[in-house]
């Protein structure tokens, strides 16, 4: 059986494109096997949503592939961490895929862009604890959660949402652990990030989970 690494990504035309296209590149350089994870409704429904993305990709796989990881279209390649969850789904579920990372700044990412990728910490520390976006899992373990809840589209919750129903629904039978490989996530634009009530995605979790 064979692990797929699944990017969602929708286009802003703007920084994130610049960054994705050199993302891909580097993607494309190694021998993971890319999935690139398209919305179906995107232009139809003007918001990008990681859940039916993610779903389509995982639902049109060829049936060899029963393991999957989830990166972020703005998140450095690690081709260590993809090899440490897949073999971690050996044993386990699911697995969240970092404890650890740091965000490069607008200036910091496009000096990565214009030095031909290179990174050279320190950076600005992003966070020291489990990021549940970064995911990995089985095939059977995503069917059996119902993948992601497709009622969120644009920024946020879709990634916590699932990781509370793989938790409850098929949890581990051992404890969390990491690779110890640092979540390296660029910069762009964070004007969307809408933590209010404003945000139908805060609205919908709040009422799923609270």
């Amino acid at each position: 059986m064979a692990t797929a690494v699944i990017v969602p990504w929708g286009t802003d035309n703007g920084p994130r494109e610049r960054v994705w296209t050199a993302v891909r590149k580097l993607w494309e350089q190694t021998d993971c096997d890319l999935i690139v994870a398209a919305d179906p409704l995107f232009a139809q429904r003007g918001k990008f949503s990681v859940s039916r993305a993610v779903n389509q990709a995982v639902r049109l796989a060829p049936p060899e592939y029963d393991r999957f990881v989830i990166f972020g279209a703005d998140q450095l390649p690690c081709v260590r961490t993809v090899e440490w969850a897949a073999a971690e789904l050996d044993s386990q579920p699911w697995t969240l895929l970092f404890d650890r990372g740091f965000g490069l700044s607008e200036a910091d990412t496009n000096r990565w862009l214009e030095d031909g990728y290179r990174i050279e910490p320190p950076f600005t520390e992003l966070f020291s604890s489990p990021c549940v976006g970064p995911v990995a899992f089985t095939r059977a373990t995503f069917e059996k959660v119902g993948g992601f809840d497709e009622r969120y589209e644009g920024w946020g919750y879709e990634d916590v949402d699932l990781w509370y129903r793989l938790q409850r629904d098929v949890p581990r039978t051992a404890a969390q652990n990491y690779p110890g490989t640092p979540l390296v996530q660029f910069w762009h634009p964070v004007t969307h990030h809408d933590l209010s009530q404003a945000n139908p995605n805060v609205r919908l979790f709040a009422k799923t989970w609270g």
